[in-house]
């Protein structure tokens, strides 16, 4: 079983944002799958995947960002500080230079802060103002 599964309540109908949501999802999983194993080699291919997670990180919080400010979605600055500390919390991991937890234990605990984060109340909220948006009721 997959670490964060993809919902179809997810869906917006917004298909860049639905598939850098998609992509977070498959990343994080992998990440997921690279801490559980210990084997020679994981982790060369846990600092790919956390690279790739991170860079997409950095775009989907510009493009949720912009869409919380076009739609003017209230908590939409308290929702940009949250990505702040998230990303920040990210970089430090990538920073070798960081130490106060293992790299695989803050990374976890991020994974964890990142699946808490898009089953928030305010999350959700926003991605049903976008579907609301995209998909309007008939007439």
């Amino acid at each position: 079983m997959a670490f964060i599964e993809w919902k179809e309540q997810y869906e917006t109908g917004v298909l860049g944002y639905d598939a850098q949501h998609k992509t977070l999802f498959r990343l994080a999983n992998r990440i997921h799958e690279c801490l559980d194993r210990q084997a020679s080699g994981s982790e060369l291919e846990l600092s790919s995947v956390f690279g790739a997670f991170l860079e997409m990180t950095r775009t989907h919080v510009r493009t949720e960002d912009e869409l919380m400010a076009w739609h003017h979605h209230e908590p939409a600055k308290s929702h940009e500080e949250a990505h702040r500390h998230f990303l920040e919390g990210l970089e430090a991991i990538a920073d070798p230079s960081v130490e106060n937890l293992s790299h695989r234990e803050r990374l976890s605990e991020f994974l964890h802060k990142f699946k808490h984060h898009f089953e928030a109340e305010d999350e959700q909220t926003f991605l049903a103002l976008l579907r609301r948006h995209n998909h309007p009721p008939a007439e």
